[in-house]
């Protein structure tokens, strides 16, 4: 059994993250931990001694008759689908903070991008969900409102340590999708198609994912790597560290948070502190 937390932000329900985690129950029984959190905003830098900033409750009055609702919403779908469930209720500051620590006891979190890009916007949104996924202790996907359950892996590969964790961790976590018709991609200069590591990665990667092909990218044609994703019948991308470095870094503008909020298939990251 897996402890998966499902991470709400302030009165908003995703049906995406919760659709995604029942059938993970479906396949595997779990303890599902239902956070709920304040709605956010962001003080920017200047503001803040040393130059860093940080995620604070809205002044807005919290709802927490609305957060309330949302809770027992919560509570009937896991009760209805036969979910073992608890609830973790934290309307104080600090929830970057909070989700942190619910990560390091749990064996993966599970965000809906939509909901938090429609409270916060922009590149507020970009930067709350960068310290996230830099910051979790365990694996994250982040979930659409709307896709179908993925069939088709993407390991997205660079040679780096986290894109090695991350391709890891989903075959730990997920060994039935691993077992599927799946691809390693990989980025390359033009004319130069060196897979890096080739011997390690082919031996790791042979021993989780039997059914797997390898697509080189060449960086110049990066730009199309969404499109290109978009045109896999139910993908899920598997990435290592989110934003700071390793594939997502390379991909740039074609892999970012903003993307993520568009996307219809799920994005799993894990990275190796």
């Amino acid at each position: 059994m897996r402890k998966v937390v499902l991470a709400f932000d302030g009165t908003h329900y995703s049906n995406g993250a919760y659709e995604l985690v029942k059938k993970i129950d479906e396949s595997e029984k779990i303890l599902l931990i239902g956070v709920f959190l304040p709605g956010l905003r962001f003080i920017p830098p200047n503001y803040i001694l040393g130059g860093e900033g940080i995620y604070v409750p809205s002044q807005v009055e919290i709802d927490e008759g609305k957060v309330d609702e949302l809770i027992e919403r919560f509570e009937d779908d896991c009760t209805r689908n036969s979910i073992e469930f608890r609830v973790h209720k934290d309307l104080s500051p600090y929830s970057i903070q909070k989700l942190e620590k619910e990560s390091r006891f749990a064996d993966l979190m599970v965000i809906g991008s939509q909901p938090f890009y429609e409270n916060l916007q922009g590149d507020l949104a970009d930067e709350f969900f960068r310290d996230i996924l830099h910051d979790s202790e365990c694996p994250v996907i982040v979930a659409p409102e709307e896709f179908n359950y993925p069939d088709h892996v993407i390991l997205a590969y660079d040679g780096s340590r986290s894109s090695v964790f991350a391709i890891k961790m989903f075959a730990y976590l997920f060994p039935d999708l691993s077992k599927g018709n799946n691809t390693l991609v990989y980025a390359t200069q033009k004319h130069h198609n060196a897979l890096p590591d080739e011997d390690y990665i082919k031996e790791l990667a042979a021993r989780h994912y039997p059914d797997l092909t390898l697509q080189e990218l060449e960086l110049h044609k990066l730009d199309y790597f969404h499109t290109w994703l978009e045109d896999i019948p139910n993908p899920i991308l598997v990435t290592g560290a989110f934003g700071r470095s390793g594939f997502s870094e390379i991909f740039k503008r074609s892999f970012c948070t903003s993307e993520i909020y568009k996307n219809s298939y799920p994005v799993f990251i894990a990275h190796n502190k």
